[in-house]
């Protein structure tokens, strides 16, 4: 029986090592820079308005829900103060008409008291009179000897008929006072509605208004403030313009040679150009629709112009980077070259190689 060569055992695991690593040589992988940008939030309304209060400046860190700013609409502030207009006059009126009938009320007690004092004089007058008859009678029988009858005394029927007088005049006034009180106070009722309805109304308006007030939407920087205490602001005007804390978006140019490289819901490694050491994963969620002009900044060789494709990159909140710090995107898939510098290690080979063909990607970019 022939014996088989051990060789032939590691031909094919050779041959696939062999072939990964040259499928992964031969894969292109874009590297470009981007700069760090939070997605700008203009805030505004949607009617005109009047600035009455800026709370903030420039630069100002705040919480989510701060007030930043007091604004108000002329209309609202209208149906305010007319509102208050008419609660002032209801409480003017309602005052006058309460007055009046009380007014009334107090004409009524000085007449009816008038009248009673007017007759209970009158009373007081008999009966001193008829004491003083009374007096005179009882020294005359004690002189005489005689009884003189005193129930036909005119001065009696005279008092009985002003006490009766007094009733009669007392009765009708008491009376009108009654209802004159009654009045007042069926006034008072459908007063306080009324004046509770309207009040109502002021707070619903004052409500509103608050409601219009300026509020941070989330963490973040207060950016420029494109208005002034007093200004009317036309609507849908930019009153002030809002950051969040941590930039949120990458956006980055890919030359024109690579923008086939790069397409959206691609992963890319981004890192810092002055801390290379912090790195994030970011995905691709918007590419631009035409080649324009790679800015300054993000060229490799800031002297010579050159094109590529706008590239918009998420990137998670919690991250390291700075508003507007310089990145560098890496559109390579670094799993595959990861298990690629595994597959280096088992031959007993460096890093070399793959360093040379990063950089040879550097210059295809150029």
């Amino acid at each position: 029986m022939k014996r088989i060569n051990i060789l032939y055992f590691l031909a094919i695991p050779l041959c696939y090592f062999l072939y990964k690593m040259n499928v992964g040589f031969n894969q292109s992988s874009a590297f470009f820079y981007g700069f760090a940008e939070n997605k700008e939030t203009e805030l505004n309304h949607d009617k005109p308005v009047l600035v009455s209060k800026i709370l903030v400046t420039p630069g100002q860190a705040v919480t989510k829900g701060a007030l930043l700013m007091e604004v108000k609409q002329d209309a609202i502030d209208f149906k305010i103060d007319n509102a208050n207009t008419d609660l002032v006059q209801l409480e003017v009126e309602n005052r006058q008409q309460q007055q009046t009938i009380m007014d009334r009320i107090s004409q009524l007690k000085l007449r009816r008291s008038t009248k009673v004092a007017e007759l209970e004089a009158e009373i007081q007058r008999l009966e001193a009179t008829m004491e003083y008859n009374k007096k005179l009678l009882e020294d005359l029988q004690s002189f005489k000897g005689t009884t003189v009858d005193s129930t036909a005394n005119p001065a009696l029927l005279k008092i009985a008929s002003l006490q009766q007088q007094i009733q009669l005049v007392s009765d009708p006034i008491n009376l009108e006072i009654n209802q004159l009180q009654n009045e007042l106070r069926a006034l008072r009722t459908p007063t306080k509605l009324l004046q509770e309805r309207i009040q109502n109304e002021i707070d619903f308006y004052e409500k509103e208004q608050q409601k219009l007030a300026i509020l941070a939407p989330t963490d973040g920087i207060i950016g420029n403030i494109l208005c002034k205490e007093g200004e009317n602001i036309s609507s849908f005007s930019t009153l002030i313009n809002f950051y969040e804390r941590r930039p949120t978006l990458v956006k980055g140019y890919v030359h024109e040679s690579l923008i086939l490289q790069v397409q959206e819901g691609d992963s890319l490694m981004v890192s810092s150009t002055l801390h290379p050491e912090q790195t994030i994963e970011g995905v691709v969620i918007g590419l631009g629709s035409r080649i324009v002009e790679i800015p300054e900044r993000l060229r490799k060789m800031p002297e010579i112009k050159t094109y590529g494709r706008e590239v918009l990159i998420r990137i998670p909140r919690q991250n390291p980077f700075l508003q507007k710090e310089k990145v560098m995107l890496n559109s390579n898939n670094w799993e595959s070259d990861n298990s690629l510098a595994s597959w280096f290690t088992v031959f007993g080979q460096t890093d070399k190689k793959r360093e040379k063909k990063i950089e040879s990607t550097v210059r295809l970019d150029n």
